[in-house]
C-alpha cells in the first residue's frame, strides 16, 4: 500500500485544484450564459448559472450592472463591479476579491465542449483587489479535486490591482503575462508598490520561469526601491533560484542568489552611498501568506566611504514583526569612520560583529550590536534611523556615533596619557534604558 501524501503537499495540491475548480466554473458560466442568451436577458442567464454553481465552490460571485458578451470571433463576456465572497462571513468584511472588470474570452472549442476541453484565450482584470488570508483560507477548506491547469493562450493582463495581506498591502499593480501553458516556460511582468508600516516599496520586474508548473528555474531582473522618512535606497538587482519547493506549505525557493547594485540617498545627505550587496540562502513564504523567512541566510557588502566591508549568514523572518539575526566580520575599520585611538588603530585584524533585532516590521526599534575588536569590545545598541543620518553628516557632525552601551578596551592612548582596563558608557540621549 503506498503511503499517503505529506500534508503540507496534499495543502498546495488541493489549492491548485480548486483554484483550476473555479476557473472551469467561471467558463461554464459563460458557456451558459452565451447558450440561454437567445431566451433569457443575458444578466439574469448569469446569475441563475453563479447561483448553482455557488454551492459547489463555497463561494458567492456577485455582479452590477450590464453584462457585455461577443459570440463573433472569439467568444467573450464582460461583467463589472465583480465581488466574490466565501458564504457566513460577515457583511463588514473585506471580499475575497473584487474587481471593476473582468473579461473572460475563450475559444469556441471549449464553448462547444461546455468546457470539458478546458482552454482560455484571455483573462483581463481591472483594479482588482485580492484579500490574500481569505483566498488562502478558502483554498486551505477545499476538498481535493482535479489539478490540471488549464492553458491561457492570450494571456492574462491586469492594471490598477491592489493585494492585501494581515499589516502589508501592494497598490498600483500591474501585470502582464503573454501565456501560460503547464509544460512551458513562461515570462510576464509586474510592477507595483508595496507597504509596509513607514516602508514603501516600488518595484518593477521582469520575471522568467521554465515551466509554469513544478518550475525548477525562476530568474528575476528589475528594479526596487525602499523609501522612507531617513531616506531612498535605489537597487537594481537580479535574483536566481534553481529550485522551487511545492512540498513545503506556502511557497519555498532553495537556494536562492540575490545581486544587488544599490544607492542610497538620505534625507540630508548631499552625495548617494553607493554599495554592492549579495544574498544566498532559502527563502519560504509561508502558508498563511504573511511570514516570510530567508534562513539559512549568507550576505556579503562591498562598499566604499562609510560603508564597510563584510560577510555575514543568519537570518530573517518578517511578518507582523521582523526578527533578524546576524553573525559576521567587517574586514577592516573604514577610513571614513572615526580614527580608533591607538593601540587599536594598529590592528589589521576583521571585526567580527553580531547584530540581533526584534521589533516593528519598519525597523524602528533599537537594534543590538556586538562589535569585537582584537583589544577591545563594544556591547550596547543604535537605532537605524540615527546611524544613517549619522553617517549623512559625517563630515560636519557629531565625532561620536548615536549608541548606547559600552565600550570595554585593554588600553587607550590619549594625549599625554596611557589608559590601562578602560570602560567607556555610550548615551545617544534617547532616553532608552540601557542595555
Amino acid at each position: 500500500m503506498s503511503n499517503p501524501a505529506p500534508a503540507p503537499e496534499r495543502s498546495a495540491t488541493r489549492r491548485l485544484r480548486w483554484l483550476r475548480l473555479l476557473l472551469i466554473a467561471l467558463v461554464l458560466a459563460i458557456v451558459a450564459a452565451l447558450l440561454v442568451q437567445v431566451l433569457l436577458p443575458p444578466e439574469r442567464a448569469l446569475r441563475l448559472v453563479l447561483a448553482r454553481l455557488e454551492p459547489t465552490l463555497g463561494l458567492r460571485i456577485t455582479f452590477e450592472g450590464d453584462v457585455e458578451y461577443r459570440l463573433r470571433g472569439t467568444p467573450q463576456l464582460v461583467v463589472r463591479e465583480v465581488s466574490i465572497t466565501a458564504p457566513g462571513s460577515d457583511p463588514s468584511d473585506v471580499p475575497m476579491l473584487q474587481a471593476e472588470r473582468m473579461l473572460l474570452s475563450l475559444p469556441w472549442k471549449t464553448v462547444r465542449s461546455r468546457g470539458a476541453d478546458l482552454e482560455i484565450t484571455r483573462v483581463e482584470l481591472d483594479a482588482p483587489r485580492l484579500h490574500l488570508p481569505s483566498l488562502l483560507r478558502w483554498l486551505d477548506a477545499r476538498p481535493p479535486g482535479d489539478g490540471k491547469v488549464p492553458a491561457i493562450t492570450d494571456g492574462v493582463h491586469i492594471v490598477r490591482g491592489r493585494l492585501d495581506g494581515d499589516g502589508w498591502y501592494v497598490d498600483g499593480l500591474a501585470l502582464e503575462l503573454p501565456a501560460l501553458q503547464a509544460d512551458r516556460a513562461i515570462d510576464a511582468r509586474i510592477a507595483g508598490t508595496a507597504h509596509l508600516d513607514a516602508l514603501q516599496a516600488p518595484f518593477r520586474l521582469q520575471l522568467h520561469a521554465d515551466r509554469a508548473v513544478d518550475a525548477r528555474d525562476l530568474q528575476a531582473r528589475g528594479t526596487l526601491a525602499l523609501v522612507h522618512a531617513a531616506g531612498r535606497l535605489d537597487t537594481t538587482l537580479q535574483a536566481d533560484a534553481t529550485r522551487i519547493d511545492a512540498d513545503m506549505p506556502g511557497f519555498a525557493l532553495s537556494p536562492l542568489r540575490i545581486a544587488i547594485d544599490a544607492r542610497w540617498q538620505g534625507a540630508d545627505a548631499d552625495e548617494p552611498l553607493p554599495f554592492v550587496l549579495g544574498l544566498y540562502g532559502a527563502l519560504h513564504v509561508g502558508g498563511d501568506g504573511n511570514a516570510l523567512g530567508f534562513a539559512p541566510m549568507g550576505l556579503a557588502l562591498r562598499g566604499g566611504g562609510v560603508v564597510p566591508d563584510l560577510i555575514a549568514g543568519g537570518r530573517v523572518a518578517l511578518g507582523e514583526r521582523l526578527s533578524l539575526a546576524l553573525d559576521g566580520r567587517i574586514a577592516r575599520w573604514p577610513e571614513a569612520w572615526p580614527a580608533l585611538p591607538a593601540p587599536l588603530s594598529d590592528s589589521t585584524q576583521p571585526l567580527p560583529f553580531a547584530l540581533r533585532y526584534d521589533g516593528p516590521a519598519d525597523a524602528s526599534a533599537p537594534v543590538g550590536l556586538r562589535l569585537e575588536h582584537e583589544h577591545a569590545s563594544f556591547d550596547g545598541e543604535a537605532r537605524i534611523a540615527a546611524m544613517l543620518g549619522w553617517f549623512d553628516a559625517l563630515a560636519t557632525g557629531s565625532p561620536l556615533p548615536p549608541l548606547r552601551g559600552q565600550l570595554t578596551a585593554d588600553r587607550l592612548e590619549v594625549p599625554s596619557a596611557v589608559l590601562q582596563g578602560v570602560e567607556i558608557t555610550f548615551d545617544d540621549g534617547s532616553g532608552d534604558t540601557p542595555p
